[in-house]
């Protein structure tokens, strides 16, 4: 996402937002038209081996279901172990696990432990951890040890409905380290990519997990030792249920504040514009960095071999490096203009357009550029990552666009980092709406109260020559989007951003309480072209809205007539709404 921020003379400021991690799965593949729901199991995912450079992290949350006894307890719930570490005790003093003094009675519980289930160790793995109760209830305290014999301890728990969770380890002697997870795979180990959150301060500083609107599911703890440190320690935990927000009842359907209309589904909008009654075929996961794809079901709609074709999509945004080999052979060619005769062969107003236009240098060089800044003379290729999310190609490297026939207009309105002015995007709305744009996606981020009049009249010109416009919503966490996106009251469409578990993102702006055009898509770790050939990992709703532009793409390849207000109401009314969480 680039922030816009106006000063008093109308300069605007671009700021590259923070990351946000955070992957899993979620019933993706609802059958809008049919009523089934098929979960859709998604895999941690990594690089492509094409893929160089690439730093993803795969932090997962799932909803599993695990078997051992739990116990009741109270609003509060406190254990603590008569093993405490006093003054300088020797290792060999420290007991490897508190004891409870019924035999083979779990300290925490009171039930049965797991070692009379046949498992060795308990508690020192997920598959013996110790199961606690409450969480929901209140705050549950305890006290144990890690360290010289016993590394590690692992703590089971459940949350039945959406939760803030908040964790605390302190206590400590030595150093020791927190891990969240959940098992998402049932294999009773912890995978790569099933870590929720973890806390690993250093020394004796207390670590601290806080983790806003946790689903529901089944959890784990683990407490370990730092180099075999020996230390006794506390741990609290509690999570408080989130309040349910009703929806709001609209013609398009229930209207959520976190979430919008809900996340976008190729499969079910195209589906929605050729009059189906049912669904096409569901196909089996693309694997590797695709996640994004399989969970808006864009491979289903490519095996009726609608790809985007005949369909332009505009990029308004830092431009894009229309050499990238996964984008050359999808980039848009002005048919109206002759390349280098310094005519303005089509009178359109910009001589030599023939792939867009650089609003920032006033030339016909749009692609993304090195700028001098004070973070550096490197690419940062917002643009170029914005439109390989759109229309990347189809072949045997690299990654694939939602739309991987589309042609992609390059619109340079933003430099790569410094100031940007208003004027210079509304510039750029207007040029892609009067050069055919089918679609114009805007990854660009404006203020949070204060509209910009030229950019609204800018969008309405857009609209009503026939372009769709999508536009971020922000990601400062904020309850409704910033303008431009905040106008999707009356025009375009406003993209929030999700996980791979169909969570909203914490940075993600909320759709709010007042009803608009707001869907979701994946935002969070997109794997996505930049300049020089090269691939990186972005996250943000910058990420977001060039998914629901794409499956716009698509609409529009299957029927090229529709308006935009008719895009606009299939792709809010076919969206899904299963799994997510706000």
């Amino acid at each position: 996402m680039l922030d816009i921020k106006t000063n008093p003379n109308d300069r605007l400021y671009l700021n590259q937002q923070p990351n946000a991690n955070a992957q899993s799965i979620f019933p993706a593949n609802s059958d809008l038209l049919n009523g089934a729901i098929e979960p859709l199991n998604i895999p941690g995912y990594s690089a492509e081996s094409s893929l160089t450079n690439l730093t993803a992290s795969s932090i997962d949350r799932q909803t599993q279901i695990a078997d051992f006894l739990v116990g009741d307890a109270g609003d509060i719930f406190s254990f603590s172990a008569s093993d405490r570490v006093t003054g300088d005790v020797a290792d060999s003093q420290l007991k490897p696990q508190s004891q409870s003094a019924i035999a083979n009675a779990d300290p925490l519980t009171g039930m049965i432990s797991a070692s009379q289930l046949n498992f060795s160790d308990p508690g020192n793995s997920i598959s013996t951890a110790r199961n606690i109760v409450g969480v929901e209830n209140g705050s549950i305290s305890l006290s144990d040890f890690v360290g010289t014999g016993d590394s590690n301890d692992f703590y089971r728990f459940d949350i039945n409905t959406k939760s803030n969770f908040n964790l605390r380890l302190d206590g400590l002697r030595a150093d020791a380290d927190v891990n969240l997870i959940q098992d998402r795979n049932r294999n009773g180990i912890v995978d790569s990519g099933e870590y929720v959150d973890y806390s690993q301060e250093s020394g004796i500083t207390p670590d601290v997990i806080n983790v806003p609107n946790l689903a529901p599911g089944t959890y784990y703890v683990q407490v370990s030792s730092y180099l075999n440190n020996s230390t006794n320690y506390n741990l609290s935990l509690s999570a408080t249920p989130v309040p349910v927000v009703p929806d709001i009842t609209t013609p398009s359907g229930p209207f959520n504040s976190n979430y919008g209309y809900g996340l976008v589904n190729a499969n079910a909008a195209v589906s929605s514009t050729l009059n189906r009654s049912s669904l096409f075929p569901a196909l089996p996961d693309l694997g590797g960095t695709n996640w994004a794809l399989n969970v808006i079901n864009a491979p289903e709609v490519w095996n009726q071999n609608i790809t985007g074709n005949g369909i332009v999509v505009a990029v308004v945004d830092t431009g894009v490096d229309y050499t990238h080999p996964d984008l050359d052979g999808n980039i848009w060619q002005n048919a109206g203009e002759i390349a280098g005769n310094g005519i303005d062969d089509d009178r359109n107003g910009y001589i030599d357009d023939i792939r867009g236009w650089d609003f920032v240098s006033n030339d016909n060089d749009p692609r993304d550029q090195i700028d001098n800044n004070p973070i550096g003379n490197d690419f940062y290729g917002h643009g170029t990552h914005v439109a390989g999310s759109i229309a990347a190609e189809r072949n045997d490297f690299g990654i694939t666009g939602v739309a991987p026939n589309a042609k992609i207009m390059p619109v340079r309105v933003l430099p790569a980092f410094g100031s940007g002015e208003w004027n210079n995007v509304a510039a750029g709305i207007r040029y892609a709406a009067d050069n055919g744009a089918n679609v114009i996606n805007l990854s660009i981020l404006g203020d949070e109260l204060v509209p910009s009049n030229v950019v609204n009249n800018a969008i309405q010109y857009a609209n009503n020559k026939g372009s769709v416009v999508f536009m971020a919503a922000g990601n400062s966490g904020d309850i409704q989007p910033v303008y431009p996106a905040r106008n999707a009251d009356r025009l375009g469409i406003a993209v929030g951003s999700i996980d791979v578990r169909g969570r909203m993102a914490d940075s993600s702006n909320r759709a709010g309480s007042r009803p608009l055009d707001y869907l979701v898509a994946p935002g969070v770790e997109i794997v996505s072209t930049i300049p020089d050939d090269d691939y990186n990992v972005e996250s943000g709703t910058s990420m977001a809205t060039p998914q629901v532009a794409g499956v716009a793409a698509l609409v529009l390849s299957a029927n090229p007539t529709l308006t935009p207000a008719q895009v606009e109401y299939i792709l809010t009314t076919t969206a899904n709404r299963n799994g997510l969480t706000g």
